[in-house]
C-alpha cells in the first residue's frame, strides 16, 4: 500500500468574488513526482501554495507527512524544500552566503558540499546570485531547497524562461533527487516536461481537479487514445 505524504480534502479558497481553490481533493504519494497544470488563473499555484503552507484555505483539511497544515507547520517546514519561480534575496549576497544562510534555518541540514557538487555550483559560489544567467539562478534555487534533506520538495514552474539545454540540465539534478525517493511536486507549462518526467498529473481548471492520473492513462483517455499530453492540456485544461 503507498504511503500518503500529502492530503487535501476539499480545500476551498477565494480572493473576493473569485473562487481561485473550490473544493480540491488530492492525495500525493510517497516518492512520486506529481505535476500540476492548468491555464494561467486556474488555481494550481493557490493550491500549491496551500500545500506548502504559504496560504491558509477558507475551508477542508491538509495534512502534510501526517501532520495538519496548521497545528504543525514548524515541524512541516522542517522537512519541505520549496524553490519558488523568483527567489527573494538580498541585492549583495553570493551563492556560498545564500547556501550557509539558509542552511542555517533548519535543524536537519544535508551536508553543503554534497549538494554544490550535485548542482554542479562549485565556479559561482563567489559570485553574486543576481549576477547569474537564468539557469544558475534556478539551479542555485534549487539548491537552497535542499539544505534541510527535504522529504518533499515544491517546485514552483522550475523551467520556466529558461533554454533547451538549461531546462534539461536542470531535470537531470531534479531526476538525482528523485532517484533518493524524495517527493517533488512541481507546476508547469511545458507539457513535454510532465508527460516525461511526471508520474502522475494533476489537471486544475477554474479552481476544481477535472483529472489527476499517469500521463499515459490520460491520453489513453481522449477521444481516439492517441495524441501528446498538448492534446490532454487542451481537453482539460482549456476545453477546446
Amino acid at each position: 500500500m503507498k504511503e500518503i505524504v500529502i492530503e487535501l480534502e476539499n480545500i476551498r479558497k477565494s480572493y473576493g468574488n473569485v473562487k481561485a481553490v473550490d473544493g480540491i481533493s488530492l492525495r500525493v504519494n510517497k516518492g512520486e513526482v506529481l505535476g500540476i497544470i492548468g491555464a494561467n488563473g486556474a488555481g494550481k499555484s493557490t493550491t500549491l501554495e496551500i500545500m506548502m503552507g504559504l496560504r491558509t484555505p477558507e475551508s477542508g483539511s491538509v495534512k502534510v507527512l501526517g501532520l495538519d497544515i496548521m497545528d504543525g507547520s514548524y515541524e512541516i517546514k522542517q522537512k519541505i524544500g520549496i524553490q519558488l519561480q523568483q527567489t527573494a534575496l538580498y541585492d549583495r549576497i553570493k551563492v556560498k552566503e545564500a547556501l550557509e544562510l539558509f542552511s542555517s534555518y533548519y535543524d536537519k541540514k544535508r551536508d553543503l558540499q554534497e549538494i554544490i557538487q550535485a548542482l554542479g555550483l562549485e565556479p559561482y559560489l563567489n559570485k553574486y546570485v543576481k549576477n547569474l544567467s537564468g539557469g544558475w539562478q534556478q539551479r542555485t534555487s534549487l539548491a537552497l531547497a535542499l539544505v534541510n534533506d527535504p522529504e518533499i520538495i515544491f517546485l514552483d514552474e522550475p523551467t520556466t524562461g529558461l533554454d533547451p539545454q538549461a531546462r534539461l540540465e536542470l531535470w537531470n539534478c531534479i531526476n538525482r533527487f528523485r532517484a533518493e525517493g524524495k517527493t517533488i511536486i512541481l507546476s508547469t507549462h511545458y507539457m513535454d516536461e510532465a508527460q516525461r518526467h511526471c508520474d502522475r498529473i494533476a489537471i486544475i481548471k477554474k479552481g476544481h481537479l477535472v483529472a489527476c492520473d499517469q500521463p499515459k492513462n490520460l491520453i489513453n483517455s481522449l477521444l481516439d487514445g492517441e495524441g501528446s499530453m498538448e492534446d490532454v492540456y487542451l481537453q482539460y485544461a482549456v476545453g477546446v
